[in-house]
């Protein structure tokens, strides 16, 4: 274990979820079962973040037989092993009759590539699939009524909101922002474009999350308010105010952009829309303040850990602002600075509420982003199976799945 997390701590190595772990300053080896982690500072969520994939350990001889290879020839002792894998098309695993614990019931599982929904749909309905992930919201209600389909849908960690660039433009005000807030209609979102697959963001987090709290102020569908409030703010109806969209990551992406635009261009606000490849996008995301030209940007935040530090310090807190992190908004506010590391540093969990609560009212407040709704995960199934597990954090379980 030692060596599994020595290496995602190498900063030669390229680890996207570093931050996970990052607290860790030291780490000792007592006997074969026992290691001592001293931590830079305390971390409330560290129980969590040792459960996450981001710590699974690695076996030292693969690494010596195969070197960096190794991310291509895994070695593990779960209850599958890999047999075949296609970059682009498939990957195949076989139950591993090795396995110590309960031997899976399927024989094999096929992960196949297929980039449109309506194609996974497709196969799903002629039995060519069994498990159909993320199917096209318009679609859910047609694969519910489907006798041979099973669809589980739990809200999930993700929140999908347009940022708003807090340090330059005309976002910069605050009352900009919460005018962006009130001219958008998150359920009309949500039940017209979503077909209901996501619910209003009634907090700055998902409600799966620990720490998360309803806001008693909300921000209502009503144009004139955000009318006022521009008028208030000396907003110039003359500018063009750019909004930039990732193409290809999120379901309706274009749809929901396309929406946000039409309901800012209904109270005089002028909105040019473009979309990026996502790798691209990503790009953009990262320019530190001097250099970056987005302003209104959409974008989807989905913490692996059910901790609301995982969504509010990783999004809002300063030290995460671009380049160091994807905290785009340039949101840097010592109140909420102050609020959000002391919860994470707070072993008590009844005062980590507490702090959690006063943190997301200011950040809710200062609005740097457009709250839009957090989705919820659709997975759709051939409904002979049984014992199928789907969490809100994107995964699901089929080890056990029996038909029945």
């Amino acid at each position: 274990m030692k060596l599994t997390i020595d290496r995602a701590l190498d900063p030669k190595m390229r680890v996207p979820q570093r931050y996970l772990i990052n607290m860790i300053r030291e780490l000792k080896v007592v006997d074969d079962y026992t290691l001592v982690i001293n931590l830079s500072y305390p971390f409330a969520p560290f129980m969590q973040t040792l459960s996450t994939f981001v710590l699974l350990p690695i076996s030292p001889a693969a690494i010596e037989e195969h070197g960096e290879e190794v991310r291509q020839k895994p070695v593990g002792a779960g209850p599958y092993v890999l047999k075949e894998w296609v970059k682009g098309d498939r990957i195949v695993l076989v139950r591993n009759e090795s396995y110590y614990g309960q031997k899976a019931t399927v024989e094999k599982l096929t992960f196949k590539v297929v980039p449109e929904s309506a194609a996974r749909e497709a196969m799903l309905r002629a039995g060519e699939i069994d498990i159909c992930y993320s199917p096209s919201p318009a679609n859910v209600a047609a694969l519910k009524s489907d006798p041979n389909i099973a669809v589980d849908m739990p809200l999930d960690t993700r929140t999908i909101s347009i940022g708003l660039n807090c340090q330059k433009g005309a976002t910069k005000n605050k009352l900009v922002r919460q005018a962006f807030n009130y001219a958008v209609d998150k359920k009309a979102i949500v039940s017209k474009v979503l077909f209901d697959t996501a619910v209003p963001m009634d907090g700055p987090c998902s409600p799966t999350l620990f720490g998360y709290h309803k806001m008693a102020n909300q921000y209502d569908y009503n144009p004139e308010k955000a009318k006022e409030l521009l008028k208030k703010a000396g907003f110039d109806f003359s500018q063009t105010i750019h909004l930039r969209a990732p193409q290809g990551r999120y379901l309706f992406e274009k749809q929901i952009s396309e929406a946000v635009q039409a309901y800012l261009r209904a109270i005089g606000v002028e909105v040019e829309l473009k979309t990026y490849e996502w790798p691209t996008y990503v790009s953009r995301l990262l320019k530190p303040l001097g250099e970056t030209k987005l302003e209104l940007f959409l974008l989807g935040w989905g913490p692996v850990i059910r901790d609301a530090d995982a969504a509010l310090y990783r999004q809002f807190h300063s030290s995460m602002n671009p380049p160091k992190g994807l905290a785009s908004a340039f949101y840097s506010v010592p109140a909420f600075d102050e609020a959000i590391e002391a919860a994470r540093m707070e072993p008590n969990p009844q005062t980590r509420q507490v702090l959690f609560k006063k943190a997301s009212e200011i950040v809710w407040d200062d609005c740097p982003w457009i709250w839009l709704y957090v989705k919820r995960f659709v997975l759709a199934y051939r409904s002979h199976l049984n014992g199928m597990v789907v969490t809100g954090t994107e995964k699901f379980f089929p080890t056990y799945v029996t038909k029945k």
